[in-house]
């Protein structure tokens, strides 16, 4: 039977699925605390979406620090466009940096050029669970007055500098939206840092609307059709119905500004003290793999930058290859073997959004073209990684 591998994350049990039907009314203030403890620093709100979190952080930045000038948020040239819509959304404008296809930084002097007093953040993206060095962004940011922002959206857990990610610049983003390090069918977490900011989060963060029961309801009803559709044999039936392109259209990146639910905080605190052994699983596939590709000279695995000390989760693993025809011939035939192989976003920022475009981004345009990535999941076995190897080992490079 026509096998396909699931991008999911974490493992759910339908008793996990029963449990969230009756969530404590205390479950989301239980699970941030619960997080927080994991981090071992900042505090942490909990709402919708990984979106939600950032857009309401932005609210409250352009609320606490008062210059009018500063209506510049720094992006990657290549991101989830989701971000650059939240950033518009938010009345600021984008400023899109080239990155190294070889370890996804930024590439720090033009970083440098663009920084200066009308920057009012930095996003830092931590990608596939790699983390990213934070030191030299923080220096360059610090000499404008501008803040660091942490994306951690797809890289919970992972390890940079002895800490997790998420915990080091001024500002952390998480997300547990499908498909993340730890899927609770949707929400997003913002960790702050710095005790004085934090009365002004908690205002805003008070005044969202408060999830309804059928919000729950329709949560627990979401994680159920995940559970399901990211099996093996589900996904099969999900990607003949296009689940698999849905983040790749506009329509797709909304975001309702309201907190997380109960059902969701329960499914998040059940699932909070096996996060290291998931991500163990991962890095383990990840490291099996990145053994056997290193050997063909068409590919380059990207990695830990030299300034960085830190451990990745790899929730999915990047390669790039050789060029563009390279990369979609190698796509048609790991799909066509039942591999859950992903290209991600497919353009550039600039690409997506031609207003924003002050390149030329070669980085970035090389990741976008050239970028293939391969299932770590729980689902994916000895045979599949042998599987994936032997394609990679019988693709005719011209």
């Amino acid at each position: 039977m026509f096998r396909h591998l699931a991008p999911v994350t974490t493992p759910l049990a339908p008793a996990l699925l029963w449990r969230a039907l009756q969530p404590s009314p205390s479950a989301v203030a239980q699970f941030c605390a619960a997080f927080e403890q994991y981090l071992g620093d900042g505090h942490c709100f909990a709402v919708s979406s990984g979106r939600t979190a950032f857009a309401l952080l932005l609210k409250s930045l352009q609320a606490t620090r008062l210059d009018p000038a500063r209506r510049e948020v720094i992006l990657p040239a290549y991101t989830c466009p989701a971000l650059a819509k939240v950033v518009l959304d938010a009345g600021l404008q984008p400023c899109l940096i080239d990155i190294s296809p070889t370890t996804f930084a930024y590439d720090n002097a033009q970083l440098a050029r663009h920084l200066g007093r009308q920057t009012l953040a930095v996003l830092l993206v931590h990608p596939f669970g790699i983390p990213q060095a934070i030191v030299p962004v923080q220096i360059l940011a610090a000499k404008v007055g501008a803040v660091v922002i942490e994306d951690a959206a797809q890289s919970m857990g992972a390890v940079l500098d002895g800490k997790p990610v998420g915990v080091q610049g001024d500002y952390g983003l998480f997300s547990l939206g499908p498909g993340k390090p730890l899927s609770t069918g949707g929400g997003g977490i913002v960790c702050v840092r710095d005790a004085a900011d934090v009365g002004a989060l908690a205002a805003r963060w008070q005044r969202l609307p408060l999830p309804t029961k059928r919000a729950s309801l329709l949560a627990v009803a979401r994680m159920a059709a995940f559970t399901a559709a990211f099996h093996p044999h589900g996904w099969w039936l999900a990607t003949h119905a296009g689940a698999h392109r849905v983040g790749e259209n506009e329509a797709s990146w909304g975001y309702a500004q309201t907190g997380l639910t109960p059902a969701q905080a329960s499914i998040g605190l059940a699932q909070l003290p096996h996060l290291d052994a998931y991500n163990q699983q991962r890095r383990a596939k990840a490291e099996q793999l990145i053994a056997q590709l290193r050997k063909f000279d068409f590919v380059q695995i990207p990695s830990l930058d030299r300034y960085v000390q830190g451990v990745p989760i790899y929730l999915r693993l990047p390669v790039i290859v050789a060029s563009h025809p390279l990369r979609e011939q190698l796509f048609q035939a790991l799909w066509a073997a039942g591999i859950g192989v992903g290209r991600m976003y497919g353009r550039t920022l600039a690409e997506l959004f031609p207003s924003l475009d002050a390149g030329p981004y070669p980085g970035a345009q090389t990741v976008a073209q050239q970028l293939l990535t391969l299932p770590t999941h729980h689902f994916v076995t000895a045979q599949d990684i042998a599987r994936i190897v032997q394609i990679f080992r019988d693709c005719k490079v011209k």
